[in-house]
């Protein structure tokens, strides 16, 4: 359930995250939404149902008044605040208890709920008043919903990763799979020596990830590169690259400070999936050598996913 005052960027972020290229005119265009929309994907195999929940007024007092008909049998809620709209941010609490009472009436309080701050552009990242006004939500939040599972995120249409992220982490909370897979992604960038290890699905959706500490300005320009690989995959998936299991040494991109970029696919279950790494160029040898066990490691987790 993807909920939030109207404007908040609701239908924005779902078009982004369905898009992932060349969006933003689309988003322009964008009306308001009336009632629910309805979109669905393809994660792991599964169909995900997103509905998108208008956030005018006259809607969000429908969804109160039939709280059974538009909250029953939720998964995950999204709750979008617009980081901008501060004189709306009281308005905007309103409505997450109003939504929240439902679960907490129904002994559902185990539903995972993601809080993103949207709009968090990035003209206004370095903003003291923007990050200030955020960690006073997220406070206020946390003390009077303890009992909920609750992510925090930071969301912008300028930033596509950002959208990925926050979908993806919500997807990743419906199997413990998801933990043996972040473990396993863990111990190989210490084994390879890699600044950065992602396995995403033939959508962009960031299925496990995994970075290594870094210098505030690399992790700025590993984002970038990670973002280059989201437009990689489209090409691969444009151009029907067959790239196997046994096809490791392609696609290694040079970048910035002797890095080198890799995307790698592998096939499983009819669906493709894609395995990035980042390491440093003169280690490119080792990743080469281990990629296969690593492959070989990532398959069989997923098969107990498929199970």
């Amino acid at each position: 359930m993807i909920s939030g005052l109207d404007n908040a960027g609701k239908t924005s972020i779902l078009t982004a995250l369905d898009k992932k290229f060349d969006f933003q005119k689309e988003i322009m265009d964008l009306k308001p939404t009336v009632r629910v929309e309805y979109n669905t994907s393809t994660f792991l195999g599964n169909r995900v149902y997103y509905w998108d929940m208008g956030g005018q007024k006259q809607y969000r007092e429908l969804y109160e008044k039939n709280r059974d008909t538009y909250f029953a049998g939720t998964d995950l809620i999204v709750f979008i605040i617009d980081v901008q709209d501060i004189d709306r941010f009281d308005l905007s609490l309103e409505y997450l208890e109003i939504i929240l009472k439902y679960f907490q009436d129904n002994d559902m309080e185990n539903v995972p709920l993601i809080i993103s701050f949207h709009k968090f552009d990035p003209q206004i990242r370095g903003n003291d008043d923007v990050i200030n006004n955020i960690n006073d939500l997220k406070e206020s939040i946390s003390k009077k919903y303890p009992n909920f599972k609750i992510l925090f995120q930071q969301t912008s249409i300028y930033d596509i990763l950002s959208i990925v992220q926050l979908v993806s982490y919500g997807l990743s909370v419906f199997d413990e799979a998801f933990f043996e897979l972040s473990t396993l992604l863990e111990d190989y960038l210490e084994e390879l020596g890699a600044t950065s290890l992602i396995i995403f699905d033939e959508n962009g959706i960031i299925i496990s990830e995994f970075y290594s500490e870094l210098d505030p300005s690399y992790y700025i320009s590993l984002l970038e590169n990670i973002k280059d690989h989201l437009f990689l995959l489209k090409r691969m998936l444009e151009e029907e690259n067959n790239i196997s299991a046994e096809d490791v040494g392609q696609n290694f991109i040079s970048i910035e400070d002797n890095f080198l970029s890799y995307l790698h696919r592998i096939k499983f279950n009819k669906y493709n999936y894609y395995i990035s790494a980042i390491i440093e160029e003169g280690k490119k040898e080792k990743l080469l050598e281990k990629f296969p066990d690593l492959i070989d490691d990532i398959l069989n987790i997923l098969k107990s996913l498929f199970d």
